[in-house]
């Protein structure tokens, strides 16, 4: 009879990777809270964490502070960090309207970054090429040795599988011809995956909050709408691949109509195209005059800026619009909140600034209530530093999975 079981690299790899996770989400700690956490014995952890502690993978930081109320005898417990400068990531990520390329350390600090805007006349090879040559000078400044780098991360949004020939095999996506191009030019680890999701991961606070994990929904606004989910620090199986199954909620019964969509759909109602043909609908120099003076009458330089610049001047037909928009993602906002438990609602890549978003959440409290709105915050991953999701990844695998052992 055939006997299985788990080998003890397979182990020493579990052990100092659930090690790495307790310390990801509670930040310094001592080695018996560690031990608590993980229900394995002091001894254990205190081997595994001096080992890492030799390779320079974690680092001891010092006493634990004092807590006059609950005096200890004895020594008091020193604690543990990740050592956030033992590995480095290489990250990009692939939009509609830019490559963005940085080099961080494990808890995401940029150390460098660059990114080349891309239209319709950009060509895969231009891509690829720049991710090359970009990857190689950024180690090459840095002066880190191969063996600080953990290898390359690379998200890439729906939009733009075709271009770069990603497509589904077998029900997942296949990023090896993509992968084998990049090989060609790079003598690292590469890792590929949807730009949602990594950008979601990038987004996560991962440390817990009263002793528990929370979820966060995460939505990307561009030429799609995509939503990613993380559940307990964890991608949300379901939204690895298909992120964009957003665009067939229904946030308005009755609502606009898109071919092969219901009525009233993310997509016929929220999408990028949907939103400015509603400002199209009401544009002109009687009824928009305001907006068509800060757009000089061209209805193709209507943004962000010029619609609320309007809407502050008084302009009616304008509110009513930035209203009713505000209102449909206040329904999808707060049912992503309820079914998914979401604790955090990041919106990623709306452009709006302070001032504007807190317009929004002053209409998101109006519409639902106050505890829902202040889940909802602006993404910290725009434009240019989109590529830190693609860092998350390779930090991931090649760090956190693996325990941090080369």
């Amino acid at each position: 009879m055939e006997k299985r079981g788990i080998s003890k690299l397979d182990l020493k790899r579990r052990n100092r990777m659930q090690i790495l996770c307790v310390i990801r989400e509670s930040g310094p700690i001592s080695r018996v809270d560690v031990a608590s956490a993980l229900e394995i014995t002091r001894a254990a952890v205190t081997i595994i964490t001096n080992e890492m502690i030799e390779e320079g993978v974690l680092v001891e930081i010092g006493e634990a502070p004092v807590n006059t109320e609950k005096l200890q005898k004895g020594r008091r417990k020193i604690l543990i960090d990740i050592n956030v400068n033992s590995r480095f990531a290489l990250g990009a990520t692939v939009d509609e309207k830019e490559v963005s390329i940085g080099l961080t350390n494990l808890n995401s600090e940029i150390l460098d970054k660059a990114s080349m805007v891309i239209d319709d006349r950009t060509t895969s090879k231009d891509i690829i090429n720049y991710i090359i040559k970009t990857s190689n000078e950024m180690v090459e400044n840095s002066a880190l040795t191969k063996d600080k780098i953990l290898g390359l991360g690379v998200g890439v949004v729906p939009s733009m599988w075709g271009k770069l020939k990603i497509f589904y095999k077998d029900g997942v996506l296949d990023f090896t011809n993509f992968i084998d191009k990049l090989s060609g030019g790079l003598d690292f680890e590469i890792h590929c995956g949807n730009a949602i999701g990594l950008m979601a991961l990038a987004s996560n606070d991962f440390r817990t909050q009263n002793g528990y994990q929370t979820n966060q929904a995460f939505i990307h606004n561009g030429n799609q709408v995509n939503l990613a989910i993380i559940n307990k620090n964890e991608l949300s199986p379901d939204y690895i691949s298909y992120t964009s199954t957003i665009e067939k909620y229904i946030v308005c019964p009755n609502g606009k109509q898109y071919e092969g969509y219901p009525n009233g759909s993310v997509k016929a109602e929220l999408s990028r195209t949907a939103m400015l043909n509603s400002f199209y609908e009401i544009f002109s120099k009687d009824k928009t005059p305001v907006l068509y003076e800060l757009t000089e009458g061209d209805k193709t330089k209507i943004d962000t800026d010029k619609v609320f610049m309007a809407l502050m001047r008084g302009e009616e037909a304008v509110k009513n619009v930035v209203d009713d928009i505000i209102a449909k993602y206040t329904v999808l906002i707060n049912n992503l909140a309820i079914s998914h438990f979401a604790k955090r609602i990041v919106l990623h890549n709306f452009k709006l600034n302070e001032k504007q978003f807190d317009y929004v959440k002053r209409e998101m409290i109006r519409l639902v209530s106050e505890e829902i709105a202040d889940r909802v915050v602006l993404s910290k991953l725009e434009g240019k530093n989109n590529f830190l999701g693609g860092c998350a990844l390779i930090i991931q695998d090649n760090f956190y999975v693996r325990g941090g052992m080369q």
